[in-house]
């Protein structure tokens, strides 16, 4: 079964499918599979692959594509990440990421030039965590987002000796949220729709909660966000691919 996750429509969304081996084969063409099995501590165990078979303790988007897939309306799963609680409500899934954190983290030696941006188009916030931890920077105009390029070999081998699995890069233009993420460590050179990047992002959240946009360049992918008590819920649409 494969589903599509955070598409405004049906063609779009990040793919993720649901496999009977833990594995996920090079030429797969799909970003994450997800195996799903028993668990003695919540309804269901999912274990997450990339391609080339490289395991993720947890990756959100496949996470609610399974959710919707395993038909679960309101219940507990267990993760490499922990134990988290999901909901779906029609075509919307959502998962609690539990409170945000920031972790202190030594950020000495990174350079914009490996993002292709100049040093005055970005602002380190810092490694902040709900889910996974990720170094989130701020991108002072949307035209520096859509310029930004990753140098991967550069990104890796910075990113080896620090507690944090990736990059998301965002910016506000009109009243609304932009994003990019990488993960060179998973080999994966931009994720067109991070739950978990989004999650981790140091936003003042109200009770409307806040959506940010991916998917460069047309950015059709849309994260929902909420805070209630506390933690924070990454949701989006899922729909049969």
């Amino acid at each position: 079964m494969r589903f599509r996750v955070f598409g405004d429509r049906a063609s779009q969304g990040n793919l993720m499918a649901l496999t009977e081996r833990p594995e996920n084969p090079p030429d797969s063409g799909v970003p994450v599979q997800v195996l799903a099995g028993s668990s003695d501590r919540a309804d269901w165990q999912l274990r997450f692959f990339y391609p080339g078979s490289r395991e993720a303790p947890l990756c959100g988007h496949a996470l609610l594509g399974a959710v919707q897939a395993l038909d679960i309306t309101d219940g507990l799963i267990e993760t490499g990440a922990g134990i988290l609680q999901v909901r779906s409500d029609g075509d919307i899934a959502e998962v609690n990421l539990g409170p945000r954190q920031m972790l202190e983290t030594d950020l000495s030696g990174f350079s914009a030039c490996w993002l292709g941006l100049m040093p005055g188009n970005i602002h380190l916030e810092g490694v902040y965590s709900a889910g996974k931890a990720k170094l989130c920077i701020w991108v002072d105009s949307l035209q520096a987002l859509n310029a930004a390029t990753f140098n991967l070999p550069a990104l890796e081998e910075w990113n080896q000796s620090r507690e944090f699995s990736g990059y998301v890069l965002y910016t506000e233009h009109g009243g609304q949220l932009y994003a990019r993420a990488t993960n060179p460590l998973f080999n994966l050179p931009e994720d067109s729709a991070c739950g978990v990047c989004c999650s981790a992002l140091p936003l003042r959240m109200g009770a409307e909660g806040s959506n940010v946009m991916m998917g460069f360049p047309g950015y059709h992918n849309r994260v929902y966000l909420r805070c209630s008590a506390g933690d924070i819920w990454v949701g989006g649409r899922v729909v049969p691919a």
